[in-house]
């Protein structure tokens, strides 16, 4: 069936909509058959998206964000009701759940739910429910193009205090946790550390950084992301996304430092909608998390499955990826980035303001 894909930049992020025909998608159109999904810019299979359209005759609209800061402001702004679905990180999972931006999932309703690994398992909430479904896990690396450098980086310090020859060509996050967290990597402390001295340590790392950073924003991944035209030539990245860059040019790399580094789940949250919309967003949750879906999913997007049965499906190349899938040693020098306290959210956050102006 032939659609139209509307993507424009509205109030509410980057809004991208899979409209069926008209008779579904027109005036008289029944406003319960749409699912909004706050997510990721190209985090799910646009193909795969469309097959659950098609078959449930829904209309999906996107709402991409592009940091967690920008997510935190669109439920502000719009309200948790406003989104069916959204995609939702290990850290602010118990915060929304906390402020009742996410509705508990019935996961007996979920037959497909008993094929995700425990290990990516949420936390209940403090009602003892369920608020989110694991969507895929990764960690945070380095991608570097193997062609522009005369050595390949192996630790974290290669990117806080890079050769010479980088200033002005590396590429940050804006992000405030990761940041700060693998500075504290860097110097042999827990990325949730917050011990004065260590902070202090870290914000002065990435003040000594800062000279050779060209962007503090996420890498574009496609044809013209600087990593592959060479205007970048290391970045900090979540390791499916360097699979994702290698597509475009061959001499992208990716490292996992030796220091270790954070482990990451995102997960898919309701929002606090009508029970007739949390029904739609359960039979998307149910479709997605298909073992054959899961798959499509997870191979297109080159990020880890938590799915077990998906795994065992897989082809060779994807599951034996290294970047894909960290090595156990490389697992066994990382952590999770947790919730620290508010006062030391406030001075990351703060720090990490200045450093960006």
């Amino acid at each position: 069936m032939v659609h139209r894909r509307a993507i424009l930049k509205t109030g509410m992020g980057l809004l991208t909509s899979l409209l069926l025909p008209a008779a579904l998608a027109g005036a008289g159109a029944d406003k319960e058959r749409e699912l909004a999904l706050l997510i990721w810019p190209d985090y799910i299979d646009p193909a795969l998206l469309q097959k659950f359209a098609e078959q449930y005759k829904v209309l999906v609209r996107q709402v991409s964000f592009d940091s967690d800061q920008e997510r935190d402001q669109l439920l502000v702004r719009k309200g948790a009701g406003a989104f069916d679905l959204m995609v939702v990180n290990h850290i602010n999972l118990p915060l929304y759940a906390q402020r009742g931006w996410v509705s508990p999932i019935d996961t007996h309703a979920l037959a497909p739910f008993a094929e995700v690994d425990s290990r990516w398992l949420a936390e209940p909430d403090s009602n003892g429910q369920v608020v989110g479904i694991p969507y895929f896990w990764g960690n945070i690396g380095l991608a570097y193009r193997a062609d522009l450098l005369p050595k390949a980086p192996e630790s974290w310090m290669d990117f806080f205090r890079p050769d010479e020859a980088l200033r002005g060509h590396i590429n940050a996050m804006e992000s405030d946790r990761e940041m700060l967290g693998m500075a504290l990597r860097a110097l042999g402390h827990s990325v949730n550390s917050e011990e004065a001295e260590q902070l202090s340590a870290a914000e002065g790392l990435l003040l000594e950084q800062k000279p050779f950073v060209k962007h503090y924003r996420y890498l574009d991944l496609n044809a013209t992301s600087p990593l592959v035209t060479g205007e970048v030539k290391m970045a900090i990245v979540y390791n499916g996304d360097a699979v994702k860059l290698r597509e475009f040019h061959p001499q992208i790399r990716y490292v996992h430092p030796r220091e270790g580094s954070a482990i990451w789940v995102d997960y898919l949250a309701i929002g606090k909608v009508s029970a007739v919309r949390q029904a739609l967003a359960m039979q998307f949750l149910h479709f997605i998390l298909q073992a054959d879906h899961a798959l499509q999913n997870a191979e297109s997007l080159h990020f880890a499955t938590p799915n077990r049965v998906s795994l065992a499906q897989a082809s060779v190349s994807y599951r034996q990826d290294p970047t894909v899938f960290p090595p156990p040693e490389v697992l066994n020098r990382s952590e999770p980035i947790r919730p620290v306290a508010v006062r030391t959210l406030k001075r990351i956050n703060d720090f990490m303001g200045r450093l960006l102006r």
